[in-house]
């Protein structure tokens, strides 16, 4: 066999009993990814230009440097197994270093994400259907923590007296997360009987592929006067500063991220604008 993609994907097969479903997910997609770039890919053609080809293919499709990096990290170690199997001679990646992107992490500052939260209540009846569902699912999120996988897996019997408790599909850590009052409101059928409402559904909201998800997003957010370019990744880093703007110490931000690090939660919790204000009122000599 000499089809690149076929033993790629062979590959992923036989590991994927190790894999969680997000990473075997992430997996597919970037193959199917490559495909887009060179539809039909021979172990022969795995060099240097067809490396450096891919960066310039997902940069003309705006991709930008950290989602580059991913990418080629990826490609890499399908590629390195490739040599291991001895069906790549030469590794492209010898003289072609990756440095991981220090990208900006972006999230809505409290005041932001309490005004796009008030103007959604109040004028929930100004967007689509689908809009609202994207906003009532990212405005959830912002409340709760919950990655998107785990937003979209969201069932009513993972929400029990206002508490969610799940493992998470990216770590399998479990978490637990009281609800607040306002993110129960958004739950179809309103406030703490919304589960119990939706009890014979297989997801408490309604959440598509991320895409579609986030085009429908922007555009409901844009009707309610809100025109920053939100996305599903804002809202990990959002609940983290709007818990340390509340006062909740950072290591119960990082159980309820469910991180084992506080490392990597310290990475998510970058101080708001308003609690830098706060603190540095402090500063009386």
């Amino acid at each position: 066999m000499n089809d690149f993609y076929k033993q790629v994907l062979s590959n992923v097969e036989k590991n994927s009993t190790t894999l969680s479903p997000a990473t075997y997910s992430t997996y597919l997609s970037h193959i199917s990814k490559l495909r887009q770039y060179a539809p039909n890919a021979k172990f022969s053609e795995i060099n240097e230009k067809f490396v450096m080809g891919y960066i310039a293919f997902m940069r003309l499709r705006g991709n930008c440097d950290a989602t580059i990096y991913r990418s080629l990290s990826i490609l890499r170690m399908h590629v390195n197994a490739l040599v291991r199997q001895g069906l790549v001679r030469v590794n492209p990646f010898g003289n072609i270093p990756l440095r991981r992107s220090r990208s900006r992490r972006e999230f809505l500052e409290l005041d932001e994400f309490s005004r796009l939260y008030h103007r959604f209540i109040e004028g929930e009846h100004d967007v689509t259907d689908s809009e609202r569902e994207a906003l009532r699912a990212f405005l959830f999120s912002c409340f709760t923590g919950l990655r998107y996988s785990d937003l979209k897996g969201l069932s009513p019997h993972d929400i029990r007296n206002g508490k969610i408790r799940l493992f998470t599909h990216k770590t399998g850590t479990m978490v637990y997360i009281p609800v607040p009052q306002q993110a129960l409101a958004l739950l179809p059928g309103e406030g703490k009987s919304a589960h119990q409402a939706n009890a014979s559904a297989n997801s408490v909201l309604h959440v598509i592929d991320n895409s579609t998800f986030n085009k429908r997003l922007r555009s409901g957010a844009k009707k309610l006067g809100c025109f920053r370019h939100l996305h599903a990744h804002l809202v990990r880093h959002t609940f983290a500063t709007s818990c340390i703007s509340f006062g909740v110490p950072i290591e119960v931000v990082s159980k309820l991220l469910g991180h084992t690090n506080l490392q990597t939660t310290l990475v998510y919790a970058n101080y708001s604008s308003s609690v830098i204000d706060r603190e540095m009122q402090k500063f009386v000599l």
